[in-house]
């Protein structure tokens, strides 16, 4: 009796035990154990597919061995995104240093925890004579890549495209002219969604004022940066030729020299918790300089202050408000919004995978904290929520190596695993709601970001999404290739106790290699690791 196709076994369905199939020389029926040549057929895939395994493996561990990482730690790990199956593992249960590859976890639990409709919002309120600011932690207020980039419609109603950090500021301030204000007794900039440990402990102290160690804040502005642009002066010394924001009240002291012989390079200095600037160097040329500011919410306050003044309406002071103060509320007499300043939640992400901001990482941390504990967000809620939702999404035994310090991965302190990394990223890409805005925010080879002139040579059909880490002697790429028939490897390459022989540049070489093996993977027809 011939075998019906709706009666074929499946593997998935379990194995058939026995069948009879007309044999082709007599036409006789005879009986057929199928249970056993199915078994076989699987036995040779599958030892096919683990030749192939094995190979792929070993081709990466020589890769490793070549690039003088052998005696180094370095964890891989690489799982097939549609079964969940892990494909290599290199020491992948190691716990290791994540630098900005914890940035992957910090930002899909804010999206799980948020939602992708999630906006950041700014609101201004005006209670009788007295202003309110209510920050929302938001890192984009005043970012000037968020500013650049994003249409706005003006004070008289006219949609432009672009804006600057003076011109926001000028924006806002019209706003409120133009509601009427003409004095108020005071500017309150409501900062207390999130606690007020501006500085993480673990960060280095002695580059606290370079900006990837800026402050964060309930109330942030402009990447919580100050920029000042030089030129050399006629008299003999250089000159300030802009302040961005500007702080008139910050008066910057000067240890430099302007000498055309010497090559122009100058830096910006702060004490901790202080804004006592001090420029230092040379200016042979026209040149700018970045430094991070210390106490942004009260600088806000301020920096209303200064140009509603300007505009002519009295203002009699600015500072942030009291912890046990309580803040106005809509059923209030004489209390109003003026104005609302929003970010979305997708912008905040693509700025935090694609440009590894940290402020915009460390905002995202505190924010999930706020949300699920509803208290001032701080990276203790912050580092409990992460954890809870990976216990939720992967099982406890994840979360049994897994230490988040901070939500950049700036601390040393961040401990993570390249298998859980790619379990979370392929649980993530899995999702159907958080996926795509997950996908796109990480970083890719055709874009602006940290692997812009990387990866240049991924063979046609091959897309990659990736977040890169680095801080001294830690190197790390994590993300997912996929293919345009919906094949995706997401995989974790984590570089510890990088030795200065082979130093960054040799760990990144690494990562490429290692990357192109996977493209060539996903692409051989022969190779037994496609997701069907």
């Amino acid at each position: 009796m011939p075998i019906k196709e709706d009666d074929r076994p499946r593997f998935h369905e379990g194995i058939q035990t026995v069948k009879t199939t007309r044999d082709r020389t007599n036409g006789s029926s005879t009986p057929l154990t199928l249970a056993a040549g199915l078994l076989l057929a699987w036995g040779v895939l599958l030892s096919s597919a683990g030749a192939g395994l094995q190979q792929l493996e070993s081709r990466i561990q020589n890769a490793i061995d070549r690039a003088g990482l052998k005696n180094s730690p370095v964890s891989v790990s690489v799982r097939d995104v549609q079964t969940g199956r892990e494909l290599v593992e290199i020491r992948d249960e190691r716990p290791m240093i994540p630098a900005s590859n914890m940035k992957i976890y910090t930002s899909a639990a804010a999206l799980q925890v948020l939602g992708t409709d999630h906006t950041f919002q700014t609101s201004f309120i005006l209670e009788g004579d007295r202003l309110w600011v209510v920050g929302s932690g938001d890192p984009g207020l005043g970012d000037p890549v968020v500013l650049e980039e994003s249409g706005w419609t003006g004070t008289d109603g006219a949609d432009r495209n672009g804006q600057d950090v003076e011109a926001l500021l000028d924006e806002i301030s019209l706003a409120i002219q133009a509601s009427g204000v003409t004095q108020l007794r005071e500017i309150v900039v409501d900062d207390r969604i999130f606690d007020r440990e501006h500085v993480h402990p673990d960060w280095p102290r002695d580059q606290l004022d370079k900006r990837y160690c800026a402050e964060v804040a309930g109330m942030n502005f402009a990447l919580n940066v100050l920029h000042l642009d030089l030129r050399p002066g006629r008299d003999g010394t250089p000159t300030i030729t802009a302040m961005i924001p500007r702080m008139p009240w910050l008066v910057p002291g000067e240890q430099l020299s302007m000498s055309p012989r010497k090559n122009t390079a100058i830096g910006v200095r702060r004490s901790p918790g202080r804004n006592d600037l001090v420029i230092y160097g040379n200016v042979a040329e026209p040149v700018g300089a970045d430094v991070t500011l210390s106490k942004m919410p009260l600088n806000f306050a301020r920096l209303l202050q200064d140009r509603l003044t300007r505009l002519g309406v009295t203002v009699e002071d600015a500072r942030i408000v009291a912890l046990t103060e309580a803040a106005p509320t809509s059923s209030q007499k004489d209390t109003r919004e003026i104005l609302r300043i929003s970010t979305p939640i997708s912008r905040v992400v693509e700025r935090c995978n694609t440009n590894s901001q940290n402020l915009h990482a460390e905002s995202l941390l505190k924010s999930v904290g706020h949300a699920v504990e509803l208290s001032p967000g701080s990276w203790e809620n912050g580092a409990r929520a992460v954890r809870m939702l990976l216990v939720e999404r992967l099982g406890p035994e994840h979360a049994e190596t897994f230490r988040q310090a901070d939500g950049s991965g700036m601390s040393r302190n961040n401990r993570i695993t390249a298998e859980t990394t790619t379990a979370w990223l392929a649980s993530f890409t899995q999702d159907p709601e958080l996926g795509p805005l997950f996908t796109e925010s990480l970083a890719d080879p055709n874009d602006t970001g940290t692997i812009k002139r990387r990866f240049d040579d991924l063979p046609a059909g091959v897309e990659l999404a990736c977040k890169t880490g680095y801080i001294r002697g830690v190197s790390c790429l994590s993300g997912v290739l996929s293919t345009e028939e919906g094949h995706r490897y997401a995989f974790s390459i984590l570089c510890n106790e990088i030795p200065s022989s082979v130093g960054v540049s040799g760990a990144k070489r690494l990562q490429e290699r290692i990357v192109d093996l996977l493209a060539g993977a996903l692409l051989s027809k022969e190779a037994p690791l496609g997701g069907d």
